[in-house]
């Protein structure tokens, strides 16, 4: 009896269903994830110029600009271009380069990232791909900010009901009592008392 060992292959090696990243030096492997990592390296870099460009081709465009509200227009959106590639740029530059470094100093033998490789693969590289549709269709954006701007508008009006109940509440607090005698109908004048 006993139990056999038999290799899993490729990506039976960890319980995440992804290749692995985390190789050491002498890993066969190794030359298969750092020409993934290197690719995805280079193309992060072309990637953050042809967005630096821009956003400096914008800056120029928007600086040019005369006064007036054709100029302000152009410049809003400039400034709203500018603020998508830079948190683009942020995101791709969060996700992948932890990840790439801590890959480094795992093959070089500096770190044991085998017990990251989880979490990393799971919660950290996922961002990126979760937040690019958010970013980059204009669709989804206007829907989020709709859906920010009709919540904010229902706790406005939630306050201003609860502001007015409040308002009431004190008002009926603060009414002169109706004499016991005088029986209140509608259109009836209660005559003012004289003075003592």
């Amino acid at each position: 009896g006993g139990v056999s060992h038999q290799v899993l292959g490729f990506y039976g090696n960890d319980p995440v269903c992804l290749f692995k990243f985390f190789v050491s030096a002498d890993d066969h492997q190794i030359i298969y994830s750092w020409s993934l990592l290197g690719t995805n390296f280079v193309c992060f870099g072309i990637i953050s110029i042809c967005y630096i460009t821009v956003f400096g081709i914008t800056s120029a465009s928007s600086s040019s600009l005369s006064q007036g509200a054709a100029g302000d227009l152009v410049r809003n959106r400039n400034q709203r271009l500018q603020r998508k590639i830079s948190i683009i740029i942020l995101t791709d530059l969060l996700c992948w380069l932890p990840f790439i470094i801590i890959s480094f100093l795992h093959t070089i033998g500096k770190i044991d990232a085998s017990p990251w490789y989880a979490l990393l693969s799971i919660l950290v590289l996922p961002i990126n791909s979760v937040i690019n549709p958010l970013l980059y269709d204009e669709i989804i954006a206007r829907c989020l900010c709709g859906l920010l701007r009709n919540a904010s508008n229902i706790g406005r009006d939630f306050v201003g009901a609860i502001g007015t109940q409040i308002q009431n509440m004190a008002l009926r607090h603060t009414e002169p009592p109706t004499p016991p005698n005088v029986a209140r109908e509608p259109g009836h004048i209660v005559p003012p008392t004289p003075p003592d």
